[in-house]
């Protein structure tokens, strides 16, 4: 009884067409430069090093005020949640410059 149940339903996949032909293409894209250059100041170079393989300058100088410790705690999220193959010995100097940069900020406007 059981099979004269599947029969029908065994019929109808043999009538289905096979699934379609899927191919892939290379592309590629080509960003925008960043006119925005990172200024001077403590730390610079270990952010140029670290952070800009994934952040553009002007995202990094468009960030909210944060203090200190919320810095330290994001450039640990990058290493341990993202990846980010940044030296950790390098930290305090990158949240040198984000605090920095902050007060730079401040202090033009």
């Amino acid at each position: 009884m059981r099979a004269l149940a599947i029969l029908p339903a065994l019929a109808l996949l043999a009538a289905c067409d096979s699934a379609p032909g899927v191919s892939f293409a290379d592309a590629s894209i080509t960003l925008p430069d960043d006119p925005v250059d990172l200024p001077e100041g403590p730390g610079r170079e270990e952010v140029l090093a670290n952070c800009t393989a994934c952040h553009s300058p002007s995202t990094m100088l468009q960030q909210p005020k944060v203090p200190r410790e919320k810095w330290e705690g994001i450039a640990k999220k990058m290493i341990e949640t993202y990846k980010a193959p940044v030296d950790e010995t390098t930290i305090p100097r990158i949240v040198d410059y984000m605090v920095f940069v902050q007060e730079q900020g401040e202090a033009a406007q």
